[in-house]
């Protein structure tokens, strides 16, 4: 395996466990009772994680298995992953619910400019 192979896998494990965190959040809100809908867009700040999570996870495979574009496509979820983050603290949300925004977007933006950095082979 390639440089490039473990940094796509690295974000993938990334990405696929702030995935893991969103769904748990819609698991435990709808198990409390309350719709599917609300639990994705009151706010929609849920769907926007999981769909930002899961763009980052399909680049980082694709990547992963050498297929083109995968890196692209890990930046823009990477990117809205992160935007996230900027949202939340833009609204002034309390720090705890957007630092791990922040740091886990800017971690996956870095994995994601160095999958863009590394030539493929």
């Amino acid at each position: 395996m390639t440089l490039r192979q473990y940094t796509a896998l690295a974000l993938g494990a990334v990405a696929a466990w702030l995935l893991w965190q969103g769904i748990e959040v819609v698991m435990i809100l709808t198990s409390r009772g309350s719709p599917l809908s609300d639990a994705l867009l009151e706010p929609p700040t849920s769907l926007w994680r999981i769909l930002a999570a899961l763009i980052a996870l399909d680049g980082a495979v694709l990547a992963a298995l050498r297929i083109r574009f995968g890196a692209v496509l890990a930046l823009i979820g990477s990117l809205l992953f992160a935007a996230l983050g900027l949202v939340l603290m833009l609204m002034g949300t309390d720090v705890s619910i957007w630092l791990d925004e922040v740091i886990f977007g800017a971690v996956m933006v870095l994995l994601s400019g160095v999958l863009l950095a590394l030539k493929r082979s």
